[in-house]
């Protein structure tokens, strides 16, 4: 039986891995990734051809725990919905110290210990939160940029649901074939395998465009858009942050006024330099850096701000 300080290690081991702050970053990156090297890869070479049904099935396994995870981290109706998620863990005292100590999330908890190996398990969890049928609501989601930024006429995403749903659940029986068997006689199609590649990547964008506007409705679209809304989200942490901090100054005497704003002046400058070492390099990180900065700097402010808000003398009454 795996013990809770090693569930709370391998939560905090798998967000480690990841290299950006949202869900949706982490799966166009990694789509976009895995579908190059689809189209480049030699049709011939059938062992290589066994690698995409591993990685698409990967991609779906970890997007749908990422989007549990948004979703109870949200807070409700889904962090209600999550009691009747059915999970293979068990809390206890190490658990809730984790998640007091903010080491780990509820939701990173609670999606760790989701079953997601077939279609109908990530049908019955999202369903359960969603609080609407997950297939029959995917159905009819459509794309937002493709209608608002580009033009196009409003039509779902999934132009055949039924055939994508049965691709996505052959797809999941492939990866099972390709990791736990070694299948000497079974003879791959690959044409098989590009239609369940391209119907389980066209079956991630609509449920992350079905969950991400669930969570966020009518978010920004556009880079331009988000890189704005995620500065004006900094600047009002940034204030919060500094009306915190001007409550606890007018609580100091002089000599804890100094080493209060000398503590101060340090951590902007941590916060800063963190925030430049988990964004990388500007000039390489494209339209999307400015949003990988202010996220980084505002989960920092934000651990600040609770430090700030929490102070008290020693000699303070309890």
């Amino acid at each position: 039986m795996i013990r809770s300080r090693e569930i709370v290690q391998e939560i905090e081991e798998i967000r480690q891995r990841g290299r950006y702050s949202t869900t949706r970053s982490e799966l166009s990156t990694r789509l976009f990734d895995i579908e190059r090297a689809f189209q480049r890869h030699d049709q011939s070479q059938k062992e290589l051809t066994k690698y995409f049904p591993v990685a698409i099935i990967a991609c779906i396994e970890v997007y749908f725990r990422m989007a549990i995870k948004d979703m109870v981290d949200s807070g409700e109706p889904f962090l209600d919905r999550a009691q009747s998620l059915p999970s293979g863990l068990k809390l206890d005292l190490s658990i809730l110290k984790a998640v007091h100590g903010k080491v780990i999330t509820i939701g990173e908890f609670i999606a760790h210990g989701i079953k997601i190996s077939r279609l109908d398990h990530i049908e019955r969890a999202i369903t359960a939160l969603l609080g609407v049928g997950f297939l029959t609501a995917i159905g009819t989601t459509t794309n937002r940029w493709a209608s608002e930024i580009r033009g196009k006429p409003l039509a779902p995403i999934l132009s055949n649901p039924d055939e994508v749903f049965n691709d996505v659940s052959r797809t999941f029986e492939l990866r099972h074939i390709i990791c736990h068997e070694i299948a000497s006689a079974y003879e791959i199609d690959h044409e098989e395998v590009e239609r369940c590649f391209r119907n389980c990547v066209t079956f991630l964008r609509a449920a992350n465009e079905l969950i991400s506007e669930t969570i966020h409705p009518g978010a920004p679209l556009t880079q331009t858009a988000m890189n704005i809304a995620a500065g004006e989200s900094l600047m009002e942490a940034k204030r919060l942050l500094y009306k915190a901090c001007e409550n606890v100054r007018s609580r100091l005497n002089q000599g804890e006024l100094l080493a209060f704003d000398e503590s101060q002046e340090k951590w902007q400058s941590y916060c800063d330099a963190w925030a430049l070492f988990v964004a990388g390099e500007r000039s390489m990180g494209g339209t999307i850096w400015p949003v990988i900065y202010a996220g980084v700097a505002h989960a920092t402010i934000d651990r600040r701000l609770e430090e700030v808000g929490k102070w008290k003398r020693l000699s303070d009454p309890a």
